[in-house]
């Protein structure tokens, strides 16, 4: 029997009930940014990796992963606006969602690191350089763009080396939030409408006239998505994806093969390849997928995301050794607990717990004319 039925529902429908396979497509993004970063950052052979070496040089199979994260995470953080276009409410399921298993993250991982992988041992956590690098990646360093270099690593620490070289992407995850949130607020439209041609003006402006907001967002591609994916959520209650629109993806991407190929030496480009994951993703997330309700019901991916950096590099500072397939095999097995106990104690609770403080009645008296919001 087949994991996927044949998807019927919009991806509106999709997206309002736990049935579906996006957080699936989550965990395979975030297992392909390991698969990356494993044979990167293997101790005896560092290199690409198979699909990164058909994939190159037009991409990487770990900023491709990196990109469908940020499609989809436009698609809900825009549906979650659209369902309380609240700033202040807004601003704190972010938090929930992103600051607590962060915090741990940073907190267990700098800890293990100073004490076992350190010149001075465990008495280098009586430094201040440890909780400096804790407080700056949990704060997301203010979203600033020039980070000072020892902002990012701890000397003595895992050769001086990054902590957790992954992290910059949430930098430009929690910039597209402010964005959001600031054209959410400036709404003089019905909100649905308002994103959508906020969403296609931005993305005109992101590709033609990139110094629209090259002040705050430069990363164009992550950008692109993210909004592709806001403007996808505005469309959402009509909006089908099936296999045959996956197959119409890959036909555009063999149209231009060859003349991709006569023109730049790789018959692939970043469209064509983004075109042809996206479409594969948004139809595996909309369809009713069968057999994984575990994981619809858990996203483990953002653990597995931000522990596998730090993990890899004890690995490759453990086992030097240790070829790229070896070095997958035991962050895969560390991963693994690790992930399983960030959601379910650290994650899954801080939103838990978001959802009851927003649902709790004002204490202030509303008046007759008031909304009623908080």
């Amino acid at each position: 029997m087949s994991l996927l039925s044949p998807s019927a529902r919009t991806l509106g429908a999709a997206t309002e009930n736990h049935d579906n396979g996006f957080n699936a497509v989550r965990l395979a993004c975030a297992l392909a940014v390991v698969v990356y970063h494993a044979y990167q950052m293997s101790p005896t052979a560092a290199g690409l990796d198979p699909i990164t070496q058909w994939l190159r040089p037009v991409t990487d199979v770990g900023a491709l992963a990196v990109g469908i994260f940020f499609l989809i995470s436009g698609m809900f953080v825009s549906q979650s606006w659209l369902r309380d276009p609240h700033l202040g409410r807004f601003a704190l399921r972010r938090v929930a969602r992103i600051v607590p298993g962060l915090f741990v993250a940073t907190l267990l991982c700098t800890v293990v690191a100073v004490m076992f992988f350190s010149e001075r041992g465990p008495a280098g956590l009586f430094d201040p350089a440890p909780w400096r690098y804790i407080f700056g990646n949990t704060v997301l360093h203010w979203l600033q763009y020039n980070i000072p270099p020892e902002e990012l690593a701890i000397p003595g620490v895992l050769g001086g080396r990054n902590l957790n070289g992954v992290l910059w992407t949430l930098y430009w995850e929690g910039r597209m939030y402010v964005v959001l949130a600031l054209v959410g607020v400036a709404a003089v439209l019905p909100m649905r409408q308002w994103l959508r041609g906020a969403a296609l003006f931005l993305l005109l402006a992101a590709n033609l006239f990139p110094d629209v907001l090259s002040g705050y967002l430069w990363e164009v591609r992550l950008w692109s998505l993210f909004l592709t994916g806001v403007l996808l959520q505005t469309l959402a209650p009509q909006l089908r994806i099936g296999p045959v629109h996956v197959l119409c993806a890959l036909a555009l991407v063999g149209l231009n093969w060859t003349r991709s190929l006569a023109m730049t030496g790789h018959p692939l480009t970043w469209f064509g390849i983004a075109l042809a994951a996206a479409t594969l993703a948004l139809w595996i997330g909309s369809a009713r997928v069968r057999g994984v309700g575990h994981v619809q019901r858990h996203d483990y991916s953002y653990a597995v995301y931000i522990y596998h950096w730090p993990v890899l590099m004890m690995i490759g500072a453990l086992v030097p050794s240790a070829t790229p397939h070896l070095a997958l095999a035991l962050c895969l097995l560390v991963l693994a607990p690790l992930s399983l106990l960030s959601w379910h104690w650290v994650e899954a609770p801080a939103m838990r717990a978001a959802r009851r403080w927003l649902k709790r009645p004002p204490t202030a008296e509303v008046t007759p004319n008031s909304r009623g919001h908080i």
